[in-house]
């Protein structure tokens, strides 16, 4: 048997080895970065409210994909994301979802979705470098330039600690550069294949990057017309370009509404452009635009390190000029990626520099580009020196970029005046999440009078989403948008607001900041005759008074209180996660009403999330889904049947038995009278009602003794099947009081698809 190792089959292992172990040291690397991001996003970012407005949307729309995974199915919830239409980008969802199917959702994961985006730029610039330049140590050198980038890692809007699309996009607009620096001037149909594929991928993160390639492929076509091959070449271009279109052009031609209203209306032809315009001249712009690439986004460190790694370079080229025979680094043919990158780096930032917002985070899809440029020119300077000197400089570029990583994920910590204010906003929102699931609101109406960036609905229904697990969706009814509204209007949603958080001191953005500044004095009267003051907030940019409606139910030993929950917030690790006040209370009454005639359905309601439920002694034929919270199924017959509910947070566990009255009818509807009432002080009366058709619609209350309508009562969007509730109510004069419930009914497709039943009580009330 031969065991001779020097053939060729042993030369293809010898230079197999080298690469096995790049990958595996690449792989350590890309590995020591996640648990380094991990980790300091978990205690410097994710506890606190999301900044910058656009990322709202984006954590709102994968949170509902993993809801909708968790009671539907993977499958369901990936059509469910890529279904969703958006103006900025159909992959985010996706994304995340991929992410929360294995660690579940939380703010940390989605901001691991920017890490994996970062780690698939560093491989993919690393192979592309090690195929245009040769030899590994460049490559490396690439993966530090990368890693010690400024933009990355600032911690600002567009940076990888913000859930948007821009870092995304500048990620995967940097791996569509590597395949386009290694593919070359579209010479082979592979690696035009792959661009497309590349380039479609892109545009599905961020629709807005189609105008940067549209420019990219127009520039490449018009110069490959006066090279030779031409025609060849266009053949490869024109695959490329269907390639791309047959991965996004399916989500860019079903947004394309959307992103005209979105993009040209809102920001080019609309009344908000005279907002958002920076009122910049071209040679402004340019400065701008350079700015942003060079100090923010490729920042000092990386600068200091390619200059740097320059300066090494040209003193060992000057040392070697004395050393005849010196062995010389293999010349690489970089033209072709030269050409790419300034193309890559050249039509976003032409781009940036004529439209009228000058917003930093899309700034980031240069720099990739901007990082190429600097390898490339150090590929160059290499060339005239020898091996041991360009590993030796290269290699250290590779680790002081992964020292200017860990530096930067170490040093994230905000500054103390920020820590203070990322406190109390989440006690801010623990209350508002508190109070609403305690007064058994299932949509809290919230009315911020000026455009703050850390209160708004949208940031308490995502704070109280991530530090709850279970959404509970605020409506905002005020601002009303950038733009000065009436008067009439701003007291109107005041009025119909469960609670009011009046901001008496913020920067003036907008027009509508300056109409609520003018308004305070009317609006703080307003609020101080009206409404109950809960409590201050003071930070550093901001303070606000917060009002809630007086009507607000309480649970019995009095509830949350705002002022006690800022002071405890000021406690303990920054990012501790939130704890209940007490054990769950339960919002369910002990007594329901149903019908063997359909499918019971019911959510059953807690308060001081987060909580898990179970239920015993369940009736023959129902079920209990502890994701949704329901008890579902079908009573077998008429009479009355008991559940057993146990509600379990880490405070400790309530339990509450509820009885259903089932009947045969298909809808009903039954009142509790209060037992005694007094003249001037309130009651309630409670109701329930059910409509297996799903057809509850409103109750109007009358005092038929004094013949006064006493209001309206209309369900939430979940209560048409089966209301619970209660009215409260005040009676002016003594004597008996008869008080009429009338539960109306609405079905469109009947003969007379209003219809209603009536029940009355008779209430005594003494003087």
């Amino acid at each position: 048997m031969n065991f001779d190792r020097t053939g060729p089959a042993a030369a293809d292992a010898s230079s197999r080895q080298p690469a096995a172990t790049h990958a595996l040291a690449l792989a350590a690397l890309f590995a020591a970065e996640l648990a380094l991001f991990w980790s300091a996003t978990s205690r410097h970012v994710s506890w606190a409210y999301p900044r910058w407005y656009d990322q709202l949307q984006y954590l709102d729309e994968a949170y509902n994909g993993y809801d909708w995974m968790r009671l539907h199915g993977f499958a369901s919830g990936v059509r469910h994301v890529l279904g969703h239409v958006s103006p900025q980008g159909s992959l985010h969802g996706l994304l995340a979802l991929l992410v929360f199917a294995v660690t579940g959702p939380s703010r940390t994961a989605a901001l691991a979705v920017n890490l994996l985006a970062f780690l698939a730029l560093q491989a993919a610039t690393f192979l592309s470098v090690r195929r245009v330049c040769g030899g590994y140590p460049l490559a490396w050198a690439s993966v530090g330039l990368l890693a010690a980038a400024a933009g990355p890692w600032s911690g600002g809007g567009g940076s990888a600690a913000d859930f948007r699309l821009d870092w995304m996009a500048s990620c995967a607009y940097g791996v569509a550069l590597a395949v386009a620096a290694a593919g070359g001037w579209f010479r082979s149909a592979r690696w035009s294949a792959m661009l497309g594929a590349a380039v479609g991928l892109v545009m599905l993160t961020r629709f807005l990057t189609a105008v940067y390639f549209s420019i990219i492929f127009l520039v490449a076509f018009a110069w490959i017309l006066s090279r030779p091959r031409r025609w060849s070449r266009c053949a490869r271009l024109l695959l490329s370009a269907a390639c791309a279109l047959a991965v996004s052009g399916w989500a860019l031609w079903r947004a394309r509404r959307v992103m005209y209203d979105y993009y040209w209306m809102g920001h080019i032809a609309g009344s908000e452009r005279a907002l958002r315009d920076s009122h910049l001249g071209l040679v402004s712009s340019m400065a701008r635009v350079c700015s942003e690439i060079l100090l923010r986004q490729v920042g000092w460190r990386a600068m200091a390190l390619g200059l740097a790694a320059a300066a090494a370079l040209l003193a060992c080229r000057w040392m070697s000029r004395s050393r005849a025979g010196q062995a010389r680094n293999p010349a690489a043919d970089a033209r072709g990626a030269w050409a790419m990158a300034l193309l890559f780096a050249a039509a976003p930032a032409g781009v940036l520099v004529l439209h009228p917002e000058k917003a930093s985070a899309p700034f980031s899809i240069i720099l990739p580009a901007a990082v190429w440029v600097m390898v490339l020119a150090l590929s160059r300077l290499s060339r005239r020196t020898g091996p041991a000197c360009g590993a030796a400089t290269f290699g250290a570029v590779a680790l002081m970029g992964a020292a200017f990583f860990g530096a930067g994920q170490l040093g994230s910590a905000p500054p103390r005046e920020l820590e203070a204010e990322f406190r109390d906003v989440n006690a801010l929102s623990d209350y508002l999440y508190f109070r609403s699931e305690e007064a058994g609101l299932t949509h809290p109406r919230v009315a911020v009078t000026m455009d703050v960036d850390a209160l708004s609905a949208e940031i308490f229904r995502l704070v109280g989403r991530e530090r709850h697990q279970r959404l509970l969706p605020f409506v905002a009814t005020l601002p009303t948008g950038l733009f000065a509204t009436t008067p009439e209007i701003v007291m109107a949603r005041l009025a119909e607001s469960d609670f009011v958080c009046l901001v008496t001191r913020a920067p003036i953005n907008w027009p509508f900041d300056r109409q609520m500044m003018a308004m305070l004095a009317e609006t703080r009267g307003w609020c101080d005759g009206n409404l109950r003051h809960a409590g201050d907030l003071e930070t550093a940019e901001f303070a606000a008074a917060v009002y809630e409606r007086k009507s607000l139910a309480r649970p019995p030993g009095g509830g949350v209180d705002l002022r006690r929950m800022i002071a405890d917030a000021s406690q303990g690790p920054a990012h501790a996660r939130a704890r209940p006040p007490e054990r769950p209370v339960f919002l369910t009454p002990a007594r329901l009403s149903w019908t063997t005639k359909g499918e019971l359905r019911y959510a059953v309601k807690t308060a001081y999330s987060p909580v898990t439920l179970r239920a015993a002694a369940l009736a023959e034929g129902l079920g209990f889904d502890p994701l949704s919270g329901e008890i579902r199924g079908l009573f077998p017959r008429e009479g009355v049947f008991e559940v057993t509910l146990a509600a379990e947070n880490e405070r400790g566990v309530s339990r509450r038995a509820v009885s259903f009255r089932v009947t045969g009818a298909s809808w009903d509807a039954e009142i509790d009278p209060p037992r005694e009432a007094r003249v001037g002080i309130p009651v309630d009366i409670g109701f329930g009602a059910f409509d297996v058709d799903g057809g509850l619609n409103y109750i109007d209350v009358t005092d038929l003794t004094t013949v006064t309508s006493l209001g309206r009562v209309v369900p939430d969007s979940e209560q048409h099947a089966i209301w619970q509730g209660h009215f409260e109510l005040t009676f002016a004069g003594a004597g008996r009081h008869t008080v009429q419930f009338r539960f109306v009914r609405y079905d469109p497709g009947s003969r007379e698809p209003y219809v209603f039943v009536d029940r009355t009580c008779a209430v005594d009330v003494a003087p």
